[in-house]
């Protein structure tokens, strides 16, 4: 005869707790369970009511809450208000088997461990059993004393095992915190070096540049005439960049650039070639006084009829020469044959070299 679930009548009830469970929107407030100690829920299933009472009498405890119910139904419904850590069910119930309840309670709540208990030493109903992998399969007459050494010590062991799992849960966090940290940290220090590479190179390009400024300063310093200005400043230029051509000019006194100088590796171009390719050259040069490269062969039309089959393939290099701001005193054009354009650093180095090279000059007149 099945009767409400609830406590054998020897049994000292325990305090009532609100309960906690993690179950979702399906658990029950009304649900037993500890708010200072872990306590255990036990769920007893048996459609008798002296074995239910039996078993809540020896099952109960402080750590260990027992609720009963007295078919499957009200067991299904207990479990899930509110899941239990392990269920304790006799094999035949007034309304299913324990089989059942074992499997509806696992559909709704989860994998719950199991405590079969049977009358019956049937083979088919034992095998049915075992598929269900309970902690315990127990005949009756019951061995209570075995029955609660056994759900203690699953008990214990799922205590065990939660405490492993959050600590290892824990550790992962940990391990992931680290690793966040770790790869922020390789990540700034990747942009540190990044950032102490590039003004490393930044500093060796200024240091090397003050050097090749130095070593020019230094051949100047023997240069008494603007031919030996000049023909140091392109052979300082040749044995930096290659081969090349140069035509010099400087002022005269009506203040007119007129060439002081060719240069040119194996040999420098005619006077009349020179005096051609340059005469545009200074225009171009005297509206915007800064170093510039030009290709001839895009601009061919500036150039004398005469020499424009010979520009073709040339690039050009303008070089002013301004001792002071405003005042250009001289022009050195630098060229080159045969689609052999100047570089950035060909056009840094005249930067670099124009300043002295200038001085130089004013220093002769």
């Amino acid at each position: 005869m099945a009767e409400e679930s609830g406590s054998g009548p020897n049994r000292a009830k325990a305090p009532r707790y609100t309960c906690n469970c993690p179950d979702g929107p399906t658990a029950s407030k009304e649900c037993s369970m500890p708010m200072s100690v872990q306590v255990a829920r036990v769920l007893v299933v048996d459609d008798e009511p002296q074995l239910r009472e039996l078993l809540v009498d020896v099952l109960a405890a402080d750590d260990v809450q027992v609720e009963t119910a007295a078919n499957g139904h009200q067991a299904i419904d207990l479990a899930r208000r509110c899941r239990p850590d392990l269920l304790v069910t006799d094999m035949l119930l007034g309304d299913c088997t324990g089989l059942d309840v074992i499997d509806q309670i696992h559909s709704a709540v989860g994998d719950i461990p199991a405590v079969v208990i049977t009358g019956h030493s049937d083979p088919r109903y034992l095998t049915e059993a075992s598929r269900r992998r309970p902690v315990e399969l127990m005949t009756k007459p019951l061995d209570v004393e075995r029955l609660r050494a056994t759900i203690r010590q699953e008990l214990h062991r799922r205590r065990e095992a939660e405490k492993t799992q959050r600590r290892t849960r824990r550790l992962r966090a940990l391990a992931r915190k680290t690793n966040i940290a770790r790869k922020d940290a390789h990540r700034q220090l990747d942009t540190t070096c990044s950032d102490l590479t590039e003004a490393y190179r930044t500093l060796s390009g200024q240091l090397a540049f003050q050097q090749v400024l130095l070593d020019y300063q230094r051949q100047l310093l023997g240069a008494k005439t603007d031919d030996d200005t000049f023909g140091t400043l392109f052979r300082f230029f040749v044995q930096r960049s290659g081969p090349l051509f140069g035509v010099a000019m400087v002022c005269d006194q009506n203040a007119e650039l007129r060439i002081a100088g060719r240069f040119g590796v194996p040999n420098p171009d005619g006077e009349a070639f020179c005096e051609a390719l340059t005469s545009p050259l200074v225009d171009i040069a005297l509206a915007n006084p800064q170093v510039s490269t030009l290709d001839a062969t895009d601009e061919a039309d500036l150039f004398d009829p005469t020499i424009r089959k010979y520009v073709v393939g040339l690039n050009v290099l303008l070089v002013p020469l301004i001792p002071a701001p405003g005042e250009m005193i001289g022009l050195v054009v630098l060229y080159r044959k045969g689609e052999q354009p100047f570089t950035d650093g060909d056009a840094a180095l005249a930067e670099l070299i124009s300043g002295p090279t200038a001085t130089a000059v004013r220093r002769n007149d």
